[in-house]
């Protein structure tokens, strides 16, 4: 089972603290890997990081600690609503707050083009329809955001087949209120299993929104909102799909801030995520000296579906002011072109 996260404040044996940023801090899970770590066979170049260095660090070669990992975190609706809903346009679809609010009873889907049979039906009726339910991300192509959610909803598969499409049809596009939806190949959005979703978790979408579209190992400016029209239609050139931008391939993040200073012998826990949009994530990689040596952590046991969320324990070792650097490796050898970094003091 699925578990959600909440804001918690992580300590450390003598009381200094770390406070999450980002989304908000998961809850502690059962790992499902450990790793001692190892040397990483990515070459140790510099890197480019979501903080710039202001200092110069203290430096910790091949740095050592507890490594854990699980795939059962989700992010809770209210963050998916805060992060999705202010996306801009270009990112991540329309945001819902930009339609005008329509009633439950009031709200209609349409859906027709080159289909045996147009019809239009209620979201009382979608949500009477065989209902489905499945964790899936959400991650923009072009930032560095991401959530992990349980979605409820029915399959674009079943609203397809109502209307009755020939084989000839080879496009779909999803419309909001405004016209606005990107044409995708209609093989693809049934192979990925796409739903017309309206619930998350267990909150309904506002009312300006309704039902939007959620499509596993897709970036999230396909996810149209306020979907009032699905159209079907026949095109010379089958559109392609985008992935992710280049920049934000094995995309990673460390959902730690710190508050405080910590001792020599404090132990610090860490945590975060790596994900690939249904790219498998093979490693997470740790450097405490700037990118010159990093230690490896291998997730190679992680599924595509979800984002691997890890945990790292470092107990500290000598005074100074150190910056930590996190990295993913995917199976195709992507290693991230932006690291993401916490700076930490640790005193006597």
């Amino acid at each position: 089972m699925k578990r959600s996260f909440g804001v918690k404040v992580l300590g450390c044996t003598m009381g200094a603290s770390m406070v999450l940023g980002g989304f908000g801090m998961m809850a502690p899970s059962q790992a499902a890997a450990v790793s001692d770590g190892g040397a990483s066979n990515v070459p140790g170049n510099p890197i480019k990081t979501w903080q710039r260095a202001a200092v110069d660090y203290d430096k910790i070669a091949n740095v050592q600690g507890t490594f854990t990992f699980t795939q059962d975190e989700l992010t809770p609706s209210d963050e998916v609503f805060n992060l999705f809903g202010t996306a801009a346009t270009t990112l991540c679809a329309k945001p819902g707050y930009a339609f005008d609010q329509v009633t439950h009873e009031e709200y209609y889907v349409n859906v027709g083009g080159n289909v045996d049979q147009v019809y239009s039906i209620s979201l009382e009726e979608i949500e009477s329809m065989d209902a489905k339910m499945k964790e899936m991300r959400c991650t923009c192509g072009m930032s560095s955001s991401i959530a992990m959610a349980s979605v409820t909803g029915v399959k674009i598969a079943d609203m397809i087949e109502m209307a009755g499409v020939g084989p000839e049809v080879n496009t779909i596009t999803f419309k909001d209120k405004d016209g606005y939806g990107l044409p995708m190949p209609l093989s693809y959005v049934l192979d990925k299993e796409a739903m017309l979703v309206y619930k998350i978790g267990d909150q309904p979408l506002s009312a300006g929104e309704r039902v939007q579209v959620w499509i596993p190992d897709t970036v999230a400016k396909y996810f149209t909102r306020a979907v009032t029209d699905i159209e079907l239609s026949v095109s010379d050139e089958v559109p392609e799909v985008d992935g992710p931008d280049a920049d934000y391939r094995a995309k990673v993040n460390i959902l730690n801030t710190v508050s405080k200073s910590f001792k020599v012998g404090d132990l610090i826990a860490f945590e975060g995520y790596a994900d690939d949009c249904g790219t498998q994530v093979v490693a997470v990689e740790f450097s405490l000296d700037g990118g010159e040596t990093w230690t490896s952590f291998d997730t190679s046991a992680s599924n595509t579906e979800d984002w691997v969320y890890w945990h790292f324990d470092y107990v500290t070792e000598n005074p100074g002011i150190y910056k930590l650097d996190v990295r993913a490796v995917t199976e195709d050898g992507t290693v991230s072109p932006l690291a993401s970094s916490v700076v930490f003091e640790v005193e006597e």
